[in-house]
């Protein structure tokens, strides 16, 4: 809690960071054509196979998450561990770089490409 209380710009970077991924994931989906929705606040966001919104628990329940396990599993092999279920956030932390956020996005379209 010093920490962040001594660095507030760690939420910045944070927030900064989530944009970043959130963004590049947004044109990979499209360029995919897969229906998709990412929410996000700050450095919490979360990915839905879904061409609705999805605001709360129906939403996230109507969502194709066969798919989702798909690419839970794809990315997995990639060395990349999301939240197993679409029912869960991604938080993310201040220990990324721009380098493993580029990878996460890179894996995301390897995954895409295989499903």
């Amino acid at each position: 809690m010093k920490i962040l209380k001594d660095h507030p710009n760690i939420y910045r970077e944070l927030e900064e960071k989530t944009n970043y991924l959130r963004d590049n994931l947004h044109k990979v989906f499209l360029d995919a054509k897969i229906p998709f929705v990412i929410n996000q606040f700050g450095s919490m966001m979360s990915v839905h196979f879904s061409d609705h919104a999805v605001s709360d628990f129906a939403g996230a329940a109507s969502a194709n998450n066969e798919m989702f396990k798909k690419y839970f599993h794809a990315m997995l092999a990639r060395g990349i561990y999301l939240p197993p279920s679409p029912f869960e956030s991604w938080f993310l932390n201040n220990a990324l770089t721009k380098k493993d956020i580029d990878y996460t996005i890179e894996a995301t379209e390897e995954s895409l490409r295989e499903l």
